[in-house]
């Protein structure tokens, strides 16, 4: 995909399963199951769609999947089949020491775990990609840092601290342009520090709303995940972003998304904010 005279295209890291009512909230499974079918163990499947941008001579990750540091327990839990990231971007002729900058929405094991492995002769975590700034928010650093009963099993240590550790991790305070064109701008909602990519080029415009918007069918303000440790600022932010995304006919790209991972805003014959799918790679 191009946005004016940026590449784009669309790496995933695998998938992995969630549980319904956690995705959907306080949605009734009697209505969410129809846009989202669980399996036996009430699990829907979830992407781990991770968007690199070829920009101002620059190569960007937003987001790095969940990766391959996970316990035979947590495979089992989250049917995960994640860890192809760096796999696929070979596909696309990048290496890890290609990446430049690596923008994490929020510091979430499903979006940071890709970002270290496990160094096989010592067995500590240590960095993927070598050469990259790792970009998240101070405030959802703090909360990574020091979690409680609720949040604990989001976060996982040794996908972020050992990027604080080799000096590649960058917190940034609120909105923040990183190239021409390209900025975060914190949401909060799904965490304290939850950041969006917003991307300019040429005129055209394109946004990765993170967990705020994880997926197309997410797209009723009213469909905010039971993580989200501030609904009510999760809605406030779609309320904002997606009007602001339809009347300015934005690309939007969703990291959970299973099939539609991308595409524009329209509106069904009912009047029902919907996806366009856009192709992608």
């Amino acid at each position: 995909m191009r946005l004016g005279s940026a590449e784009l295209t669309i790496v995933s890291d695998g998938a992995m399963r969630m549980d319904g009512g956690s995705m959907f909230g306080v949605v009734p499974k009697v209505i969410w199951s129809r846009r989202d079918p669980p399996d036996r163990k009430n699990r829907v499947t979830v992407g781990l769609n991770c968007l690199l941008i070829r920009h101002r001579g620059k190569t960007v990750l937003v987001d790095a999947g969940a990766g391959t540091k996970h316990s035979r327990q947590a495979r089992t839990i989250y049917g995960m089949r994640a860890g192809k990231l760096v796999s696929n971007l070979a596909q696309q002729g990048v290496q890890p020491q290609d990446v430049d900058l690596v923008v994490l929405t929020h510091l979430h094991f499903d979006h940071v775990g890709g970002c270290t492995r496990y160094h096989r002769g010592t067995g500590q975590p240590v960095p993927v990609f070598p050469r990259a700034t790792h970009l998240a928010q101070q405030a959802d650093w703090d909360e990574a840092s020091n979690t409680n009963e609720r949040t604990h099993l989001a976060y996982h240590a040794d996908d972020f601290v050992p990027l604080q550790d080799s000096q590649q991790m960058e917190l940034l305070d609120g909105d923040t342009e990183l190239l021409p064109g390209l900025w975060v701008r914190h949401t909060g909602g799904h965490t304290a520090g939850h950041q969006m990519v917003y991307l300019e080029s040429d005129g055209e415009k394109l946004a990765s709303f993170g967990d705020v918007v994880p997926t197309a069918e997410h797209l009723p303000l009213t469909y905010i995940t039971a993580i989200d440790l501030y609904p009510m600022e999760s809605l406030a932010a779609k309320r904002r972003w997606l009007t602001q995304a339809e009347e300015e006919n934005w690309l939007l790209v969703f990291g959970h998304g299973v099939g539609s991972v991308a595409g524009r805003l329209t509106r069904n014959d009912r009047g029902r904010l919907v996806l366009a799918p856009e192709p992608v790679e």
